[in-house]
């Protein structure tokens, strides 16, 4: 089990320069988490993505342990892009500019360094910090660095049309991540029951249990989501109290579509650097998609 308050546990972080430098000659691979700083409501904090993005690559690493694949993980970048949650107190407002900016360098610098391959795990579902993610991965692919991949869900790749259609980008199946875990059947994209899990399994210690049980179900439908994702003012309006769903899981178990979300992350990851042919194998339904 992985937990703790500091997201520079296990992380590059920690190692000293040799280290990074011997990790490079041999060919490991780097996992960047990457996520924003916003409000999760009243009962989950400003750093859930950023919590999320480490969390998930904590996990993607044990798998590739298991396979004897060498990896590391890069500080959490948290200086994203917040197009939906703006008009919230602790919202943190980078530009794309800024953002795009950021983690560019942060990728060269790992390539200055000797990595080959990166692979971006990213826990920010807003779709204007995909498609900077998706514009930097591709303008790395453009100067060169092939073994740099964004890692997605499909819906996200769904969402980001054309210009997913690009190596720069792999994707993984997310609905079957589902099967067998029991939901509330509220429509929920924000600081709901998923996030909530997480939260609660890892990093409990951050979680205002006692709003959360006051806090009822959004109720909300396709159209509220619609007007909610216009950001701003809007999303303030559909959602007041910041949170898009159902915040309490119903499913005491329901943390385990994060282990699931982080196999299929690695076997993408295994893929890659294999160069398995025949797509990205489904964690959960064994399937190819």
């Amino acid at each position: 089990m992985h937990g703790g308050y500091s997201v520079f546990a296990g992380t590059m972080a920690d190692l000293t320069y040799p280290q990074v430098e011997a990790a490079a000659a041999a060919g490991a691979c780097v996992l960047l988490p990457t996520g924003v700083i916003e409000q999760h409501g009243p009962h989950l904090p400003l750093g859930t993505d950023a919590y999320g993005a480490y969390q998930l690559c904590r996990m993607v690493k044990d798998e590739l342990d298991r396979h004897r694949i060498p990896a590391l993980i890069a500080p959490p970048v948290f200086w994203g892009i917040n197009q939906v949650s703006g008009a919230f107190a602790g919202t943190f407002r980078t530009r794309p500019e800024t953002a795009a900016a950021l983690h560019f360098d942060i990728m060269e610098s790992l390539a200055t360094d000797g990595f080959q391959h990166i692979f971006v795990i990213n826990h920010q579902g807003d779709i204007a910090h995909n498609r900077m993610l998706l514009d930097v991965v591709t303008r790395r692919h453009e100067e060169g660095s092939t073994g740099v991949v964004l890692i997605e869900p499909d819906f996200i790749a769904d969402r980001l049309g054309e210009a997913a259609k690009t190596p720069a980008l792999a994707t993984f199946a997310m609905q079957p991540l589902f099967e067998g875990l029991e939901l509330t059947g509220e429509l929920g994209v924000h600081a709901e029951e998923i996030e909530s899990a997480l939260m609660m399994r890892w990093f409990p210690e951050l979680v205002d249990h006692d709003a959360m049980t006051r806090l009822q179900p959004t109720g909300l439908g396709p159209q509220d989501l619609a007007e909610w994702r216009k950001g701003g003012e809007h999303a303030r309006r559909v959602t007041p109290q910041g949170y898009f769903g159902a915040p309490s899981p119903r499913d005491p178990f329901l943390w385990r579509f994060y282990q699931r979300m982080a196999h299929a992350m690695a076997d993408t990851v295994t893929s890659s650097l294999t160069g398995r042919a025949g797509g990205v194998q489904d964690a959960a339904s064994g399937s190819v998609h």
